[in-house]
């Protein structure tokens, strides 16, 4: 992902699990096979990575200031950054997690209306 799809993959997916990686990761190596099998077993979630060498502006933009960081947007809402390396099971777990939060929901405790 980049500056140039970031509206785009945002606006056209519900939820999008962003792995914002650097090369010089040495946990990327472990992580980026995890990330890509859990992404095959969810087609419904957008899986996307951006790489902070190539995009750092677009890394800073999201607020992140470690790597890697796994982000988590839903309905343009960021739900989780999270800096510490997932296994399998707790990505997959994580997604089951973030297809039951009701964004719209949460925005009504967080905002209500007027009256």
């Amino acid at each position: 992902m980049d500056w140039k799809n970031i509206e785009a993959t945002l606006v056209d997916n519900e939820t999008v699990f962003i792995d914002i990686w650097n090369p010089n990761d040495s946990m990327e190596d472990e992580f980026q096979p995890v990330f890509n099998k859990v992404a095959d077993d969810h087609q419904d979630v957008k899986f996307a990575r951006i790489n902070t060498d190539t995009e750092p502006d677009l890394a800073r933009a999201l607020g992140v200031e470690n790597t890697p960081t796994l982000m988590v947007v839903k309905k343009r809402m960021d739900i989780l950054q999270k800096t510490e390396q997932l296994g399998e099971q707790m990505l997959q777990d994580l997604v089951e997690v973030v297809r039951g939060i009701d964004v719209d929901e949460l925005l009504l405790r967080t905002c209500p209306a007027d009256d």
